[in-house]
């Protein structure tokens, strides 16, 4: 870290409770969305389907412009219009008296949903190479803190107005209120204490320049890295992908195999959310700064595959089954911090929030096929393999640990490449396992004649 340069938890310490509030006021509705659009008349679960898809839809598009627009305007006033709108989002879901007010309110929210990514540019912004992924990681601690508190607090919250002899609507509407309350806190807490952080707007870029693996950053952009990024958003997409299969099929998996229903699922989800920020706080940087960027990608990928495909093997010895659900939710957690700060690697310093946005829109479009192909392969498993249930958890368990290959072989193919040109040392920054990808697409080509697929 140059010396005199602020500690980077200084400037990012309103950023992570800025997401954590955002996020809190997402997971208080998750409990009652699917039932406030089923009080609506002639609704079904396609239904509610159509209304958390529109979300991610929007999001695409989103995601993208939202983080290049941050680029230009800087950082705190896009997050400002994403948590604003959240609010907004939150508040007309409450008011909603029919559906197609819901659908517009929700397709708005995801179409300036981009508070996620920018506060990962602001981590960009405000680290080096080797700091980013502890800073990204407390982010997906402050997410999986809101999401183990969110969905309890709803829950509740409508419970309370149930014992009071509020109605369906009442029930739901009190906690869209609730959330639209937490997000005007966020807004005005972010608006009394973000600071911008984009190099060129707070005028810091030469010291940033100071820091050697950061001029590395800067000599890169996307056109430069193209077959890297399209790999990283790849890994991205499976992994994302995976995860949420899990999250469409694993309910009803439980509740076929076992009986089990909210009440348990939720509580799975606690512990699961639990685990998340235990393993961002405390473990997820160590193991990327020991492996690498490239390594732990790819190991997130792997053990994400893996053991989606082991929970419908496993659910006929409990103890097994949530030891591999357990990992699987760890293979998550490591991606979740590990391939944006790949990712981020590949970006120059004014790109940041262009290819995190790229990344988050990459991971909204898994959000929309996986619950559609997810739920055709859960139901048409028998006739597809022969066995119940299995179908959506191979396919998305096969391409995801797949998705995470490619990783290694760049970074063996550019160890090779350096090799050829320098005589085989490191350059000085290099993370062990984490080499400069500046000559990814010309080593590519002898990595093909090796054998290696890039």
């Amino acid at each position: 870290m140059t010396e005199g340069r602020p500690r980077p938890i200084d400037k990012l310490k309103a950023v992570y409770l800025s997401v954590f509030i955002d996020v809190l006021g997402i997971g208080l509705v998750i409990p009652v969305l699917p039932y406030l659009v089923l009080s609506f008349p002639d609704t079904s679960a396609s239904t509610v389907g159509l209304t958390i898809a529109v979300y991610s839809i929007a999001q695409i598009p989103g995601s993208i412009i939202s983080g290049a627009i941050s680029d230009v305007y800087g950082r705190r006033v896009v997050l400002l219009a994403s948590i604003g709108s959240s609010a907004l989002s939150f508040l007309f879901c409450g008011l909603a008296k029919t559906l197609p007010m819901i659908l517009v309110a929700r397709a708005a929210s995801g179409l300036t949903g981009g508070s996620i990514s920018v506060a990962q540019a602001v981590v960009a912004d405000c680290t080096t190479v080797e700091e980013r992924p502890k800073f990204l990681g407390l982010i997906g601690a402050s997410i999986g803190i809101a999401f183990t508190f969110g969905p309890g607090i709803g829950a509740g919250a409508a419970a309370i107005v149930e014992a009071a002899g509020g109605g369906v609507k009442e029930q739901y509407s009190i906690v869209f209120y609730i959330a639209a309350a937490f997000g005007a806190l966020g807004f005005v807490y972010a608006w009394r204490n973000l600071e911008e952080t984009r190099p060129e707007t707070r005028g810091l870029a030469e010291q940033k320049k100071d820091d050697k693996d950061e001029e590395k950053k800067e000599d890169g952009d996307m056109k430069k890295y193209f077959i890297p990024i399209i790999f990283t958003l790849n890994a991205m997409f499976w992994s994302n992908y995976a995860f949420t299969v899990m999250q469409s099929t694993y309910g009803v998996l439980i509740f076929e195999e076992w009986g089990w229903s909210t009440t348990a699922l939720g509580s799975i989800l606690v512990v699961s959310g639990l685990e998340i920020a235990v393993l961002q706080g405390k473990l997820i940087k160590p193991i990327v700064d020991r492996t690498g960027k490239h390594v732990s990608s790819a190991l997130s990928n792997l053990l994400l595959g893996v053991f989606l495909l082991a929970l419908p093997l496993t659910v006929g010895v409990k103890p097994l089954h949530f030891l591999a659900f357990a990992l699987h939710v760890a293979g998550f957690s490591l991606g979740q911090t590990a391939l944006p700060a790949l990712l981020s690697r590949f970006a120059s310093t004014d790109g940041q929030g262009k290819a995190l946005g790229l990344g988050q829109a990459v991971q909204a479009a898994s959000r929309v096929v996986a619950p559609v192909a997810s739920g055709y392969l859960y139901d048409n498993s028998e006739e597809i393999l022969g066995m119940e249930y299995l179908a959506p958890y191979l396919v998305g368990g096969v391409a995801c640990a797949a998705a995470g290959v490619p990783l290694v072989f760049i970074m063996q193919a550019n160890k090779r490449g350096e090799k050829g040109e320098g005589g085989g040392e490191k350059g000085e920054g290099k993370e062990d396992g984490d080499v400069e990808l500046g000559e990814a697409l010309v080593v590519a080509k002898a990595a093909e004649v090796e054998g290696a697929q890039i």
